[in-house]
């Protein structure tokens, strides 16, 4: 088990190492997060924590969504969190990261950081009433932008890993989910349109971003027109790419988008989303 300095004495560190169960860590808070596994929200003597069980997603999650080989991934996390955090991106700080061995070379791993406050992710603030568009699109472009010149590779970096604080418009994003992440050099101008676009795409098929189609209504023409203001407003935040100006790496973007949409859309539409998030 690794356990960060100082919080020893807010931790049940032996009944811990003995196995015990997540939410035995501290007292329970009410919450509404969600992930692949049960969420624990726990209060210490430090503050409160998010404590999760690691779980699989994509094929290998259909036969082994709880088992790992690697021991160590937990660690990797707390470094890349050190790291980013270092090098200016909001991040939480990996508290404590335990693994069990299940069977031979097969693990279950725990991993526990602070709670850092924040009005909700991305998606969830993106879908509320009347959202501030342009200062969510902002700050997201100001955070994806520190994060790809921290060298952020992040596999699966989408709204429902960014958490929106209260300063936001000054301070950017806070990100999450740093298990599956690698910290290198910055990221070249290929990574970063793909991850760009990644982002887009997750947001497409959420229903979040609506893209241009004719014949459409007259309110998702007003959904449209903002939803391109406010990717405006990203991509002046994320600024140049070696020389390259934002509006071009906008157009760039899009023509990656667009490049891979058809093929996820079907799948989209075949696990029963509409036709209008699919496109």
């Amino acid at each position: 088990m690794l356990l960060r300095r100082g919080w020893d004495v807010a931790l049940p560190v032996q009944a811990m190492l003995e196995g015990a169960p997540l939410e035995s860590w501290g007292a329970a808070v009410p919450h509404d997060l969600t992930g692949r596994g049960p969420m624990h929200v726990l209060a210490t003597a430090r503050g409160e924590l998010v404590a999760k069980e690691l779980r699989r997603g994509g094929l290998l999650g259909g036969v082994a969504r709880r088992t790992f080989l690697d021991p160590r991934r937990g660690w990797r996390e707390a470094a890349a969190a050190e790291t980013l955090s270092a090098r200016g991106v909001a991040t939480p700080a990996v508290v404590a990261a335990r693994s069990r061995r299940v069977a031979p070379g097969l693990y279950r791993l725990d991993v526990a950081t602070e709670r850092l406050p924040a009005a909700g992710d991305l998606l969830a603030m993106l879908r509320a009433p009347q959202p501030d568009l342009r200062l969510l699109a902002s700050a997201a472009g100001l955070t994806l932008r520190r994060a790809h010149d921290a060298g952020l590779r992040h596999r699966d970096l989408n709204a429902k890993n960014l958490l929106v604080p209260a300063n936001a418009a000054r301070n950017g994003l806070i990100v999450l989910d740093l298990d599956r992440c690698t910290v290198g050099k910055p990221l070249a101008r290929e990574e970063r349109v793909e991850a760009l676009a990644r982002m887009a795409r997750s947001l497409v098929k959420r229903g979040v971003l609506p893209l241009a189609e004719a014949g459409r209504s007259e309110d998702i023409a007003l959904r449209q027109r903002a939803a391109l203001a406010a990717c405006r407003d990203f991509f002046r935040a994320y600024g140049s790419v070696n020389g390259q100006m934002p509006a071009k790496l906008l157009g760039e973007c899009v023509a990656t988008l667009q490049r891979t949409l058809a093929w996820h859309a079907r799948g989209w539409t075949a696990r029963g989303t509409s036709r209008e998030t699919a496109r």
